[in-house]
């Protein structure tokens, strides 16, 4: 099985932070990555910038067979050594917890005592497709807090966390365990981990661009229609832009 996947460090993660979501989707689309936005992923902390790498884990329907197997750990370990425990275990300094709930928003995934440990592992934050217990809670830990829903709920009666660190779906799109996720206000992008260090430059300049376009703009008083797509009357707005802040 191919394994399309490349360590991003912590540098890199870190220059990402000030990169628009709309920027990097836009840079994946030009390379036929058309499923990399997150569909009813929200965050329940507005304000609060998700750059991570992805920690999987999968969570399959219940049923009273796997629910007995996974609450005794899957070679009899003991609780604390089931899937969920595990994932959130595997977690470092610049990672996420991805959860594949299905989009089951309304089931929980989790809650505040289980989602502390993100905290403790100093891990950069928490997406799911499915909902956080007490999200309200779980937000006050301080860290970006991606997912359906906040929920009064439980999960067991619904769903069991199955498997850690494989490929999964979280709101329609695929992650690989090392992927690049970004969260802010308009939701969450996959950015495919060996395409992170190649797109950078690219979403960088594009987002200066745009600023020289819009203070250009508004400073003369004008429309921006004329700039866009980007010619050669926009590049030499950006390098007289660029000129004055060398």
């Amino acid at each position: 099985m191919v394994e399309p996947t490349a360590h991003v460090s912590n540098e890199l993660l870190e220059q990402y932070r000030t990169v628009s979501n709309a920027t990097v989707l836009g840079a994946l689309l030009k390379r036929g990555y058309d499923k990399t936005y997150m569909q009813g992923v929200h965050s329940l902390a507005p304000g609060r910038r998700l750059v991570g790498r992805a920690v999987t884990l999968r969570y399959l329907p219940s049923r009273p067979d796997l629910a007995t197997r996974i609450a005794t750990g899957a070679h009899g370990e003991g609780f604390n050594e089931t899937p969920r425990w595990q994932a959130l275990e595997a977690l470092g300094e610049g990672d996420v917890f991805v959860g594949d709930a299905m989009g089951f928003s309304g089931v929980s995934t989790g809650g505040d005592v289980v989602f502390s440990r993100i905290v403790t592992q100093n891990a950069a934050g928490l997406v799911t497709d499915g909902g956080v217990r007490d999200g309200h809670k779980v937000v006050r830990y301080g860290y970006p807090v991606f997912g359906g829903a906040s929920t009064p709920t439980v999960g067991e009666p619904n769903i069991l966390p199955y498997e850690v660190n494989g490929p999964v779906q979280c709101g329609g799109v695929l992650v690989w365990p090392g992927d690049v996720i970004l969260g802010d206000d308009s939701g969450v992008v996959v950015l495919p981990s060996q395409l992170a260090e190649e797109l950078l430059p690219e979403c960088i300049e594009h987002d200066e661009i745009e600023q020289a376009l819009l203070e250009y703009t508004q400073k003369e008083k004008i429309s921006p229609k004329s700039f866009y797509p980007f010619n050669d009357d926009t590049m030499k707005i950006y390098e007289d832009w660029k000129k004055q802040r060398s």
